[in-house]
C-alpha cells in the first residue's frame, strides 16, 4: 500500500570536502592564469594563487582572454560558481545518507561555513529541477512513517511542521499520501488494537479512552469516535447455550 525508504542505509558516513567551505576571493587586481575544461568541469586559475572548479553551466559571462585582468564582478561570479559546486556536492553527499527536509540542510551548511546566497542558489535550482525539495521529503516521510505506524493526517502534517515544513505542503502531500479511505482503515486497525490492550469493561470510560488514543495519533475527532466504535467489544451475554 505504501512504498519509499526516508534513510539510506549505505552505512558509511559523509566524507570531508577537500575544498575549504569557501574557494576564497583574491583581494587587488587579478588576472587569468588558465581556463579550461577537464572532467566535466571548468578550471579556472588566477594569477593571485587562487584555483577554481565550477560546473560547465555555471560559467560567468565576461571571462577574458588568458593573461588579461578579469573584472572584479567577473571574480565574484567565478567565486560564487565555485562554491555553489561544493555546496552541490554536499548536498548530495548529505541525501545520500538520509533524506533530510531543506531547512535543516540549509542550516548545516550555513553553520559549516558555506554562505547563503551559494546554499539558496544550489537548493532553488534543485527544486527547480526536480532533484530535491521539500515536497520529496515530505512524500517520503509520510510514506515511511505510514509503514510503522497507524496514523492519520494530522500526525503527518505536525510532525513535518516540526521539521520545518511549510504548513500548506505539508497538508496538501499528507492528503495526497493518505487518502480518506485508507485513513479510515487505519483508524479502525489502531482502535482494534488499542481495545485489545484495554482492561476493565468495555464501558463509556474504556471508550473515551480509546477516542483519545486515536486523536493522539492524528485522526480527527469524528473519524476517531467511529472507528472506537466500530471496535468496541460487544457484551457478553449472561446466558451460554
Amino acid at each position: 500500500m505504501f512504498s519509499g525508504s526516508q534513510k539510506k542505509p549505505y552505512g558509511r558516513r559523509e566524507r570531508p570536502e577537500a575544498n575549504s567551505a569557501q574557494p576564497g576571493f583574491p583581494t587587488g587586481e587579478a588576472r587569468l592564469l588558465d581556463f579550461r575544461e577537464e572532467s566535466g568541469s571548468v578550471q579556472v586559475v588566477l594569477d593571485t594563487g587562487h584555483k577554481y572548479e565550477i560546473a560547465p553551466g555555471s560559467v560567468p559571462e565576461g571571462i577574458p582572454a588568458e593573461g588579461e585582468i578579469v573584472l572584479p564582478e567577473v571574480v565574484a561570479a567565478i567565486v560564487l560558481a565555485a562554491e555553489r559546486k561544493i555546496v552541490a556536492r554536499r548536498v548530495f553527499a548529505m541525501l545520500d545518507r538520509r533524506l533530510q527536509p531543506v531547512a535543516r540542510i540549509r542550516n548545516k551548511l550555513i553553520d559549516r561555513g558555506q554562505t547563503a546566497a551559494a546554499v539558496d542558489a544550489v537548493l532553488e535550482q534543485m527544486k527547480d529541477q526536480g532533484l530535491y525539495s521539500d515536497r520529496r521529503y515530505a512524500e517520503a516521510f509520510c510514506r515511511d512513517c505510514l509503514l510503522s505506524r497507524a496514523v492519520g493526517r494530522r500526525y503527518l502534517v505536525k510532525k513535518l511542521r516540526e521539521k520545518q515544513v511549510d504548513g500548506h505542503l505539508a497538508a496538501a502531500v499528507a492528503a495526497e499520501i493518505l487518502d480518506r479511505e485508507t485513513e479510515v482503515e487505519l483508524a479502525d486497525r489502531a482502535a482494534a488494537d488499542r481495545w485489545r490492550k484495554q482492561r476493565g469493561p468495555a464501558d463509556y470510560n474504556a471508550l473515551a479512552k480509546v477516542v483519545r488514543f486515536l486523536m493522539g495519533r492524528g485522526f480527527d475527532a469524528g473519524l476517531a469516535n467511529g472507528a472506537a466504535r466500530r471496535a468496541q467489544p460487544q457484551p457478553e451475554s449472561e446466558f451460554d447455550f
